[in-house]
């Protein structure tokens, strides 16, 4: 695994870059559970028939993946936004359990709007790196991906923070024109 801090360009946080070994089971697993399904992100997805900001489809992404290398971009909240999110949400919760259900509904629009944020941090990330490149990806730079984004809110996996893992189908990467 690699780890890089991105702190320039207004951008904050960790990238922690690794290559999927459990055949998607990471993400899967809790997609359409206990956290919301994966999102098409990626520069190149457009090109592939899959618009950015829908919904990823499990089959297809399974398809796609099909005998190819996937490396795992984890983004990581910075620390602020983890701690508003968390303060949110645990008081979302409390309000909710209390049976306050119109503080509550405020207490989650806060959640949902700092949300909103982490979403917007992690595409600025995707286009950032794709534009730099990777050379394990390809030699061209930049570059496009096909990007299949999954927000975790909390991590059975170790992460201890809100994080994004955004699958790039390394086989898939083509140049920008």
């Amino acid at each position: 695994m690699t780890a890089i801090a991105i702190t320039g360009m207004g951008l904050t946080g960790v990238l922690r870059i690794t290559r999927v070994q459990d055949h998607l089971a990471h993400a899967l697993d809790h997609s359409h559970t206990d956290e919301t399904p994966g999102t098409w992100t990626g520069l190149a997805c457009p090109g592939y028939g899959l618009p950015p900001g829908t919904d990823v489809d499990t089959a297809m992404l399974q398809h796609l993946v099909s005998g190819s290398a996937i490396a795992d971009l984890i983004w990581e909240a910075p620390d602020q936004l983890t701690a508003e999110h968390g303060q949110a949400f645990q008081a979302a919760i409390r309000a909710y359990k209390a049976g306050d259900a119109d503080r509550a509904e405020q207490l989650w629009d806060n959640v949902r709007a700092l949300w909103s944020q982490a979403w917007s941090a992690n595409y600025a990330v995707l286009e950032f790196v794709q534009g730099t490149g990777l050379t394990r990806f390809s030699p061209v730079k930049p570059q496009l991906w096909v990007v299949a984004s999954f927000e975790h809110h909390a991590s059975p996996h170790g992460v201890q923070r809100p994080h994004f893992h955004n699958l790039v189908l390394t086989a898939m990467t083509t140049t920008a024109s």
